[in-house]
């Protein structure tokens, strides 16, 4: 191999610039769309939508396989995802900006999942298999710790900036154009650091020009168990996927809303008057006083710590409301129901700050996800995955059970929640090793960047569909029992685990010197 060819210098920042692409598209968004005032139905339909160049690159893989090198595809879609980011940044003051911002994050999600093509194609072809299987949980972990830097220090900024100037829209403006500036030097950085040839010493280089688009897709479908290889792919992540959607959300939604049984105002002392007389004896509403009620009954929401008052309907034009404003009817139908007993409706999320989120995956989850991607690496490349695909498959989903604690719970310190989230980190950089060992396994032999694009294409529809409709479950069963289901959804993905076939010693470092 090229003495230019030092992996530990390139291969972190080469994963990191394919992880905070997605991380900010795909999780960022949702907080930062949140925040900004959209409605959680739009939040989670079209945020899901955003998984869509992930499950079709695919389709224009083989593109890059015949055009061009990995090299020159991967730096220029670096380029282009660090300007979209900016663009978002400067677009987010501006009205009409949800319609803008997403037509520019599509075009970044486009450029992110040619970004991922190309750079996992470059390490195929410059690593040879005994130092794939080492740094692939250094793979794993770089480009997880990038989510994390996404969902964590990112989110930190936001929610410092949030609280520095009392402006949503300044702070998450101001935040998106760091994130450009960021993914600006990683592009620099990777330019100068990763080596300029694409063929291991002693190889003769594939003469993909002989192939066509058609051969280089059909023969991805001619591999053995492909039924059931497609089939694990697509369903492995079948609880992940739903569980990072609701995540957040779960973990920043109000613990309670709460009565207050005296009002500041006429209006709503007339309100109170409705709720006392009619609602807690079951009587039915007129529209006029349903509304009264949606508008001015006193509710405080309950946030960890602190309480403060909800906002109020007639607030509608303001953009930043239309949240707390289908919260509180929410909450006022619930009331009518349960005939104003607050004690029957359950309690909700775990109230927590932006920055309570940034800082809570930005330290313990990253080191304890540091600690199980390098773990999981190195587990494989001594023993093999064929040992370990099961220990590490278990490893990454049981973690799922705290949060169903959690939901149930409500455990009023936070260092639960610091618990549940180091264990869960931990779980998934140990045990997503083996899943990614596992796809690079089914992208052998020629073509090997067309194939592993397919199957991290299948991947990522693995991971949309189930997330476009997560809300609508989650919403219907409430967190507590949805955290169950997202937990039994891990089971078929185990199952089918234990029927795949692939060399016994597959992904283990050679004793040879």
């Amino acid at each position: 191999m090229k003495t230019d060819n030092k992996p530990w210098y390139w291969i972190p920042l080469l994963n990191f610039a394919s992880g905070l692409p997605y991380a900010v598209i795909i999780s960022v968004s949702v907080i930062m769309y949140k925040k900004l005032g959209i409605s959680n139905k739009d939040i989670g339909l079209y945020t899901s939508l955003l998984y869509l160049p992930w499950v079709i690159k695919p389709l224009w893989s083989p593109f890059i396989e015949l055009i061009g090198t990995k090299r020159k595809w991967f730096l220029s879609m670096q380029l282009l995802i660090s300007i979209a980011f900016l663009l978002v940044g400067f677009t987010i003051p501006t009205s009409g900006f949800f319609m803008m911002t997403l037509a520019i994050f599509w075009v970044a999600a486009f450029a992110s999942a040619s970004n991922d093509i190309a750079s996992d194609g470059f390490y195929l072809l410059v690593l040879p298999e005994d130092q794939q299987s080492f740094f692939i949980g250094i793979r794993s972990t770089f480009y997880r710790l990038a989510m994390l830097a996404g969902n964590g220090l990112i989110v930190l900024l936001a929610g410092y900036l949030e609280h520095k100037y009392g402006d949503n829209t300044k702070a998450w403006s101001y935040t998106m154009i760091a994130v450009g500036l960021l993914m600006t030097f990683i592009t620099v950085y990777n330019f100068f650091s990763t080596p300029k040839t694409e063929i291991n010493a002693g190889e003769k280089p594939v003469d993909t020009n002989k192939q066509s688009f058609a051969s280089i897709f059909a023969s991805f479908f001619r591999k053995k168990q492909i039924i059931l290889v497609l089939s694990f792919i697509l369903l492995f992540r079948l609880g992940e996927s739903q569980l990072i959607k609701m995540l957040t959300p779960f973990l920043v939604d109000p613990i309670k809303y709460e009565l207050v049984e005296t009002g500041s105002d006429e209006s709503q002392t007339k309100a109170l008057e409705i709720y006392n007389s009619k609602v807690k004896n079951g009587e039915k509403l007129s529209d006029s006083e349903l509304q009264l009620l949606y508008s001015k009954l006193p509710i405080l929401v309950e946030m960890r710590d602190q309480k403060k008052p909800l906002a109020e309907v007639e607030n509608k034009d303001k953009a930043e409301y239309k949240n707390a404003n289908k919260a509180r009817i929410d909450f006022v139908d619930l009331l009518i129901v349960n005939k104003g007993n607050q004690k029957t409706i359950k309690k909700g999320g775990m109230g927590l700050e932006t920055e309570d989120i940034g800082l809570i995956y930005g330290t313990f989850g990253l080191i304890a996800l540091t600690l199980g991607g390098i773990l999981g690496g190195i587990a494989i490349s001594k023993q093999g995955l064929t040992k370990w695909m099961l220990p590490m498959i278990l490893t990454m989903h049981l973690p799922i059970i705290g949060f169903i604690l959690l939901a149930h719970f409500h455990p009023a310190s936070i260092y639960y929640i610091y618990t549940v989230v180091i264990i869960e980190q931990f779980g998934y950089g140990f045990g997503f090793a083996a899943f990614m060992m596992y796809l690079i396994y089914v992208a052998e032999g020629e073509s090997k960047t067309a194939h592993y694009a397919l199957a991290t294409g299948f991947m990522a529809m693995g991971m949309m569909l189930p997330g476009m409709v997560s809300g609508y479950i989650q919403e219907y069963l409430g967190y507590g029992n949805f955290f169950i289901w997202v937990f039994l959804a891990t089971i078929p993905g185990i199952i089918l685990s234990r029927f795949l076939i692939f060399p016994k010693d597959f992904g283990k470092k050679s004793e040879e010197v």
